[in-house]
């Protein structure tokens, strides 16, 4: 989304430099601005056939609803912080080739595709990833959700990647969400396809209804964002 123009003025005196007897006026001009969004995942973050490409992925929802200017979503299917895409790419590769500088918010979202590695391989890949975001935007604020299953039954070989995930994540000081702990899915029907994996476009839109009030509380206090972005999130 573009940036507003700066409020100009609509009168003529509001160009026109300062009168005889009267002094230049000392406020600060307005510093407001709109947030910048960056993710990083797999085919949760870039959608697939089956819903979520383009502007009906949450990345996009999310941006449009809180008036931010979203970046391409960086993402690989089957992607990890260990396991490799077909590409070769990890979340590691995909922070390290396509950094940005500008985020005042990075969501890294995944992944149940490192279930075939060690809770340490995991954790120490994840804390490479996140000093690698955090070397190239200082500034930003570094949300981590954790992988997301379709059902109650959830694997019991993916609770040891959200854990190893969530370590990586505390030691990083970013806010950590747990969509197994919150049942994402869980309990509504229509928002996986019929893979039984990913979600639809329905699927999307609850993710932004998940993802858009933890953005916003991240956002809340940046004092030269838009004021608007901390306002009560979108029904």
């Amino acid at each position: 989304m573009l940036r507003p123009p700066a409020d100009a003025g609509s009168s003529a005196e509001a160009t026109a430099g300062p009168t005889a007897g009267t002094t230049a006026p000392t406020t600060a001009p307005t510093t407001e601005r709109a947030p910048v969004l960056a993710v990083y995942g797999d085919w949760y973050v870039w959608g697939t056939a089956q819903g979520g490409l383009g502007p009906a992925g949450w990345p996009a929802i999310v941006s449009q609803r809180i008036g931010a200017e979203a970046t391409v979503p960086h993402a690989a299917p089957a992607a990890g912080y260990v396991a490799e895409s077909a590409t070769g790419d990890t979340f590691l590769t995909l922070a390290q080739n396509t950094p940005e500088p500008a985020a005042d918010v990075t969501i890294v979202f995944g992944s149940r595709n490192d279930y075939l590695s060690t809770p340490a391989e995991i954790t120490a890949a994840a804390t490479r990833t996140f000093e690698t975001i955090r070397a190239t935007a200082p500034q930003t604020e570094l949300l981590v959700i954790g992988p997301a299953w379709t059902d109650a039954a959830v694997p019991p070989e993916l609770l040891p990647v959200r854990d190893a995930v969530q370590q990586a994540a505390a030691a990083a000081g970013a806010t950590f969400v747990d969509p197994i702990d919150e049942r994402w899915f869980f309990d509504d029907t229509g928002l996986i396809s019929t893979d039984l994996i990913s979600p639809t476009d329905a699927g999307h839109v609850y993710l932004a209804d998940r993802i858009e009030p933890v953005v916003r509380q991240l956002l809340a206090e940046a004092p030269d964002l838009d004021p608007a972005t901390a306002a009560t999130p979108s029904d």
